[in-house]
């Protein structure tokens, strides 16, 4: 018995140590509880419930669709059911799902008008808040016209239905561009709400959590007031994840409540200690940061998070404040919040102005291939539907706005934040979901791409009637037509008109001359068309005799230098660049010192540098003719293969084209993450003590590092068409058309760690940049996926169709000091080159401009038809005449930075015009100057300027 005693006496003692220790830790932590709350200037703590919708995360993107149509019916369900709740809804295309399917079961046609009256009563009630976005998207990634039109669905609900709304929504991302607060204020927003995810480590900004809310200034001045919700955890999910104001709610992935997730060796605790935890935490977090108001905004999501799911919050919420407890916990939507604080706190929230984008992007690299169509869209929509208002303008056609309307939700589909073909998260994605998710990214944008083919196709050979009769059986003529907003002076590349035939001659209608040219080795006719007028075109006859093409190019093999009159360019035996002098700055571009040389392919496994074997010696050629010279450099079986650097006596650039074999990559291998990276590397000679980089924004060229927000991340950054470099002594430019992002010299690993602790090298960086090197982000690799039903698996491409074959296009200019005009319009000019098509015979017009301004610093971004007045077939007994556009937008941006007064040219007249807000929805200034057209713009402004034109 006494030895039974002592045996047990130190458990019961440990026991009863344990209660008591328990008791007191219990004790201190409430004690830290109520002195934190003591310390707080909080007082209320608004919770804003939504849910977090990804397209192509969990479930293929037409298999979200259907997922969010669903989920409306469900949050309309309890809505009507319980009178306290409230939420919003976190984008405009669920409700666009949604609406899509709310019909009458016994009708086809008709909308169902009970159902859609109870949501639309929600919205107009309070209780249900509606983002005006499309989407969560990556902002930086989208191009200028289609972020223009970020809220245009938004609008077209409220002019059905009579909602309104202030409040934007952007979840997961953790940065946008600074033109987001432009774009946003301009179609009538005032509240942003971003709920950062900061789990992978990449994003956010020093200003949350202590100066918090914020004006957020764009370019132009406009500003909108944005909280900025941001935490490892997420962001968006931080009362549940980080603040545990509902106990009672299981993570949708682990099936745990998300306290036990977090603390998984923690004793058992009530909710209500549960809830002072994580108040606790709520509030050091916020007073440690200096926050200084009495409100504060939580938000309360997850990924698909049911809105069933709020009874448990106001479950929490009556026991917290049937408590007494303090802060006072309140449920509410984003403008409840955003309306007292700016009520009562408005005069002292500060104004910043700044980027804090370029980072999550990155992800579309996965799909180059994709990406690279998608960046196209972006340019090339516009394009398109301003040739096509022209047709509009002045023939008997209506303008096809329902092709339109498909590219352009093409489009955000893909820029939504989870668009791009992909390999899948970790254990997420089932095999077979995985694989038709990648199939649906490459139909919506090989869809695009061929809907802008045969929308140029159409639109130009109406443009070109009426037509002289044709007068000579071997010739044909080619319309070069010039989308940009400018005359330019740029390369066509035309393929015989025929099989059998092939060029022999080329004639400038116009100016009646005969126009040199080269054939290349595959047959095509490379020519330089002279003052392509301003979205418009010129002609040119060409001749052609029987035979196949023969290539004029002559070729040299023992050369590895190649000249034109504006360049002189030197390439290394290993197949890199190792000069590239500018004969009119007469400098070296190329910095010879550097790490690694200039238009070398970098892979990095995990963080680890490594090379690209290249089995044979490179092989360089130059091949020169009347047009163009080049060099070729073939990398024989190696994934690299090709090389193609071309200069021109008449244009002032170099042209450089590398290729990609994936086929050839090597397997993914690397032990740390599931992708190798790969990246050009672009050493310059630039002086790094007074090195400026300027990458082109939507609104736009940025100063970096001086336009970035407090504490954004700097190492990265994505690009429209062009990235400007310069320095005391000149300036230079390099515009891409597939890649679009870029890393900075010191945030890339260039040569093997020597011990663990020397890395992570990409936060090694740091500004001002030592060196003058961009890393072009090619490609992310991955050769495996982590499924959650069969494992591990090999998938052969993330691109599925698109074969291996990747394109990766730049060009490079140098400038004796940097000039945003000039340096725009050579990314511009890339990207949207000259096209070419055939037509039956000679337009009356040998030379013609449809559209122009007379401002160099003014681009004209689209023109459109009036979204009031879209023209639509109505369902009658008797079909109806198609039906003329009277009234159309024109879109003009200014991009240097001055305020500026453009006069437009256009091909008609007009009766009347007006400037309306960038949705379309409100009038700015009620008349505007027609005879000519004449319209202000301020710095980096956007002006929509709406127009009747006068048919005869």
């Amino acid at each position: 018995m006494v030895e039974r005693r002592s045996a047990s006496f130190p458990k019961r003692m440990a026991g009863m140590l344990r209660g008591v220790c328990g008791g007191i830790c219990a004790v201190l932590l409430l004690i830290a509880g109520a002195q934190a709350r003591a310390a707080s200037s909080i007082r209320t703590v608004y919770i804003v419930p939504t849910s977090h919708y990804d397209f192509g995360f969990v479930e293929p993107p037409e298999a979200v669709r259907e997922r969010a149509a669903r989920h409306i019916s469900e949050v309309i369900r309890v809505a009507q059911a319980d009178p306290d709740f409230r939420w919003t809804i976190e984008s405009v295309w669920q409700v666009n799902e949604w609406l899509k399917r709310a019909k009458a079961p016994t009708s086809v046609l008709p909308k169902d008008e009970a159902r859609i009256a109870a949501l639309i009563n929600l919205i107009k009630s309070g209780r249900l808040a509606l983002s005006a976005v499309w989407g969560s998207m990556h902002t930086d990634f989208m191009g200028v016209e289609e972020l223009n039109r970020l809220c245009y669905d938004y609008v077209k609900l409220k002019r059905a239905y009579g909602i309104t709304t202030e409040l934007a929504v952007m979840d997961d991302v953790p940065g946008h561009p600074m033109s987001l607060p432009s774009v946003l204020s301009a179609s009538g927003v005032r509240y942003l709400l971003v709920g950062a995810n900061l789990g992978i480590g990449l994003g956010g900004t020093s200003l949350a959590p202590g100066r918090v809310p914020f004006y957020w200034e764009g370019p132009d001045g406009a500003r909108v007031l944005t909280w900025v919700s941001q935490t490892a955890r997420g962001g968006y999910t931080e009362a549940l994840t980080d603040y545990y104001l509902d106990p009672f709610t299981r993570d949708p992935y682990t099936g745990k409540t998300p306290y036990e997730m977090f603390n998984p060796h923690g004793a058992a605790k009530a909710p209500l200690q549960i809830m002072e935890e994580g108040v606790s935490a709520l509030l050091k977090r916020y007073a440690e940061a200096g926050y200084p108001y009495d409100a504060v905004l939580v938000m309360y999501a997850h990924d698909f998070l049911e809105p069933s799911n709020v009874a448990n919050l106001e479950r929490a919420v009556r026991l917290w404040n049937g408590a007494r407890k303090s802060p006072r916990l309140k449920i509410a939507t984003p403008p409840e919040f955003f309306r007292y604080i700016e009520s009562k706190y408005g005069a002292r929230l500060p104004t910043y102005r700044g980027e804090w984008s370029g980072l999550w992007s990155e992800a579309k690299t996965h799909s180059p291939q994709l990406s690279a169509l998608a960046r196209a869209a972006h340019d090339w929509t516009p394009a398109a539907e301003t040739l096509w208002s022209a047709v509009a303008m002045t023939r008997p056609v209506p303008h096809p706005v329902g092709n339109f309307s498909i590219l352009y939700d093409l489009m955000f589909t893909y820029d939504e934040h989870s668009g791009a073909g992909n390999t899948g998260w970790p254990k997420l994605n089932s095999f077979a979901a995985l694989q038709e998710q990648n199939r649906q990214y490459v139909a919506y944008l090989t869809r695009a791409r061929a809907e802008l083919h045969s929308l140029f196709e159409d639109g130009l050979r109406l443009l070109s009637a009426p037509m002289r009769a044709e007068r000579r059986a071997e010739s044909w003529h080619l319309l070069v037509y010039n989308p940009l907003s400018w005359a330019r002076t740029d390369l066509v590349e035309a393929a015989p008109p025929e099989e059998g035939k092939r060029i022999v001659a080329i004639y400038d209608e116009a100016e009646r001359r005969a126009v040199a040219f080269d054939i290349d080795e595959r047959g095509r006719a490379l020519f330089i068309a002279h003052d392509v007028p301003s979205v418009g075109y010129k002609i040119f006859r060409i001749e052609v005799a029987p035979g196949a093409p023969v290539p004029t190019l002559k070729s040299e093999t023992t050369e590895d230098t190649l000249e034109s009159q504006h360049y002189r360019v030197r390439v290394r035996a290993d197949g890199t660049i190792q000069s590239i002098f500018s004969l009119a700055q007469r400098r070296e571009l190329v910095d010879g010192a550097s790490e690694l040389p200039f238009n070398y392919l970098l892979r990095t496994e995990g963080d680890e540098p490594s090379m690209i074997a290249l089995p044979l010696a490179p092989q360089v050629r130059v091949e020169r003719g009347a047009v163009i010279k080049r060099a070729i450099i073939e990398r024989p079986r190696s994934a690299f293969p090709r090389t193609v650097i071309t200069l021109y006596d008449d244009l002032d650039r170099l042209d450089l084209r590398n290729e990609i074999d994936a086929s050839r990559l090597p397997f993914v291998a690397n032990g740390k993450t599931w992708h190798d990276s790969y990246f050009f590397v672009f050493p310059f000679a630039l002086d790094a003590s007074s090195l400026v980089i300027r990458p082109e924004g939507q609104r736009g060229f940025l100063r970096l590092p001086d336009d970035y927000l407090p504490g954004a991340r700097r190492d990265g950054v994505t690009s429209q068409h062009v990235i400007a470099l310069s320095d005391k002594r000149g300036a230079l430019a390099l515009a891409h058309r597939q890649s679009f992002h870029f890393v900075f010299h010191g945030y890339v690993r260039t040569a093997r760690a020597s011990s663990e602790q020397a890395f992570p090298a990409i936060f090694t960086g740091k500004w001002p940049l030592e060196r003058a090197t961009l890393f072009a982000k090619a490609f992310r690799y991955g050769t495996q996926s982590d499924t959650e039903d069969v494992g591990v698996a090999n998938i052969e491409t993330v691109e599925p169709g698109l074969g291996h074959r990747y394109l990766f296009d730049y060009s490079l200019a140098s400038f004796a000091q940097f000039d945003p005009v000039a340096s725009a319009r050579f990314g511009w000019e890339l990207n949207v080159p000259l096209r070419a098509v055939y037509i039956p015979a000679v337009p009356e017009e040998a030379k013609r401009s449809l559209f122009g301004v007379d401002q160099s610093n003014v681009l004209i971004l689209a023109i459109k038809p009036s979204s009031t007045n879209d023209l639509s077939g109505m369902v009658t007994s008797t079909p109806l005449a198609p039906q003329a556009n009277r009234t159309f937008i024109l879109r003009l941006q200014e991009i240097a930075g001055r305020r500026t007064r453009v006069r437009v040219s256009l091909p008609v007249g007009l009766n009347a015009a007006r400037v309306l807000s960038l949705d379309e929805d409100r009038v700015i200034q009620a008349s505007v100057q027609t005879n000519p057209l004449t319209v202000e713009l301020g710095p980096y402004e956007i002006v929509t300027v709406e127009m009747a034109i006068a048919r005869p």
